[in-house]
C-alpha cells in the first residue's frame, strides 16, 4: 500500500506542476465540461490521497483535545491547504475556496471510509 500512495503522490505532484505550469488544459478540458466536475475531481483526487494514505498508516490517529483525528488526513489537509494558498503568488492559478472546501470534503469523507475498512478488517482478524 505504501508503493501505491508514494506513487499516487508522484501522479498529483504531476498534476499540480502542469497546472502551475499552464499545461494541463487538454489534459482536463472534459473534466471542465462537466458540472462541477472540477469541485467533484477535487473531492476525489484528494480523497483518494486521504484514503491511500490513511490505509498506508493503518488508520493511525491523533488526539487533539477530545477528538481523535486521522493523521493521514491530517497531513493530506496540510499538504492541500498549503498547495491552494500558494496558488494566490503562481502568475496561471487562483486561489478557490470552494476547491478547498471539496478537498477537506474528499479527505474526511474518504479519511471515513478508510477508518471503517480497518476496523472491518481488524475485527475479522480478531475473531479468527
Amino acid at each position: 500500500m505504501k508503493w501505491l500512495t508514494g506513487l499516487y503522490f508522484l501522479i498529483l505532484g504531476v498534476i499540480v506542476f502542469l497546472a502551475d505550469q499552464q499545461q494541463y488544459q487538454p489534459l482536463f478540458r472534459r473534466v471542465r465540461e462537466l458540472p462541477y466536475g472540477d469541485k467533484l475531481g477535487h473531492l476525489v483526487l484528494m480523497g483518494l490521497f486521504s484514503f491511500l494514505l490513511n490505509m498506508a498508516l493503518q488508520c493511525r490517529t491523533l488526539r487533539v483535545w477530545k477528538i481523535e483525528l486521522l493523521r493521514g488526513s491530517l497531513v493530506v489537509a496540510l499538504v492541500v491547504t498549503l498547495e491552494e494558498f500558494s496558488q494566490i503568488f503562481i502568475r496561471y492559478r487562483t486561489f478557490d475556496a470552494g476547491d478547498l472546501l471539496f478537498d477537506y470534503v474528499g479527505i474526511f469523507s474518504f479519511g471515513l471510509l478508510a477508518r471503517l475498512l480497518t476496523r472491518r478488517r481488524f475485527a475479522r482478524v480478531k475473531g479468527s
